[in-house]
């Protein structure tokens, strides 16, 4: 669960990141446009940006489960191939005297500083180098050109840009041990609350799950899983409290959990019921095995002595098979099985669709 919630707060960030990356490569697009420079690249940039974001978000909004590792590598490499080409063109051209770089390159340092440190604040760590190589492709042929051409450089356009690229860079380096102390603190958040949700989620004396965590399992389920239902009764299980103690009549209990974990070996899981009962959920059983599966959950249970107290028996009552959705309804069908086999004598198991043929699959 924990981590389903970390999923959606990335994919909640990447997609507000993917909106406002379009609405300013629109609002430049429109501005290009509406004012267009002598360079046509101005114009074609911005609008190329803002249809293939566009095309991104509609993607993005129908298919939300699509791995998201993708689309953050897109973003990024996406944005590399807008203004780093770009930026090369503009240096390469000033360099061979086809213009003052100053003069000519577009005004949009501030879009590719915010672009940088939104990365490195929203994005996972892991795509830290990749926002390194975006400022690196952009930062340095600029700071190179002017470093080298001082009668630019000694210009408001050429100190508003050395001072981007240069000593404003250095906010990179601010950031970076920021957000990871913020990513460890979030690390270790997240692993706690991941702890508590487990234990909460288990049965004190067992250590298995408790209802609560079998309802979170049953979520993780796939969407077509069908499942069968045992609920598993100690026999006369006061008389053993009564006669032992209740630190005795727990010990049976640990023991019991114990040897449940040992005897099926498909998909499933086991969970303490409530009080001596057990419940034991088959995830996709197979139909024609069912009627014997919880003759061997009794058996198992029964027939070895136990520690402290020696032979005891158990009851089983075993449900049909149907969508993990009915799961209350299996329980149901599991509880009046178990009550049949408790009213029949105890130790032996029930199943549903014996007691009721005329609900048999």
């Amino acid at each position: 669960m924990i981590y389903d919630d970390e999923k959606k707060i990335t994919v909640s960030a990447v997609y507000r990141l993917l909106i406002a990356s379009f609405l300013t490569s629109t609002a430049f697009a429109i501005f290009f446009n509406t004012y267009p420079t002598t360079h046509i690249i101005d114009s074609i940039i911005p609008s190329i940006d803002a249809i293939v974001l566009l095309i991104v978000l509609i993607y993005y909004h129908y298919n939300p489960h699509t791995d998201i590792n993708k689309i953050i590598v897109f973003y990024i490499i996406f944005f590399i191939l807008t203004f780093s080409p770009s930026t090369i063109y503009y240096v390469f051209m000033a360099w061979n005297s086809e213009w003052r770089f100053v003069d000519e390159y577009p005004p949009v340092t501030g879009l590719m500083m915010a672009i940088i440190m939104l990365g490195i604040i929203m994005l996972p760590k892991q795509y830290r180098r990749y926002i390194v190589l975006m400022w690196a492709s952009i930062a340095l042929p600029i700071i190179t050109y002017l470093l080298n051409h001082p009668d630019e450089l000694q210009t408001p356009r050429g100190y508003e840009l050395i001072g981007t690229f240069g000593p404003a860079s250095l906010l990179l380096y601010v950031v970076f041990p920021f957000q990871k102390s913020i990513r460890k603190h979030i690390n270790k958040v997240t692993g706690d609350l991941r702890r508590y949700e487990l234990e909460a989620g288990r049965d004190y004396l067992t250590d298995i799950y408790n209802r609560r965590g079998l309802d979170l399992w049953l979520g993780q389920l796939n969407h077509d899983d069908r499942v069968a239902v045992l609920l598993i009764d100690v026999d006369h299980f006061k008389q053993i409290n009564d006669r032992h103690g209740h630190s005795i009549g727990d010990r049976v209990l640990v023991e019991v959990a114990s040897r449940l974990r040992t005897i099926y070996f498909e998909k499933h899981t086991i969970a303490r019921w409530g009080g001596e009962e057990f419940a034991v959920l088959l995830v996709n059983p197979k139909t024609n095995t069912l009627p014997y599966i919880g003759s061997m959950f009794q058996h198992a249970l029964g027939t070895l002595p136990y520690k402290s107290v020696g032979k005891i028996t158990v009851s089983v009552g075993v449900s049909s098979i149907a969508h993990h959705d009915d799961f209350l309804d299996l329980i149901n069908q599991a509880d009046k099985a178990l009550y049949t086999a408790k009213d029949n004598g105890r130790d032996q198991a029930v199943m549903y669709n014996s007691i009721h043929p005329q609900l048999a699959d």
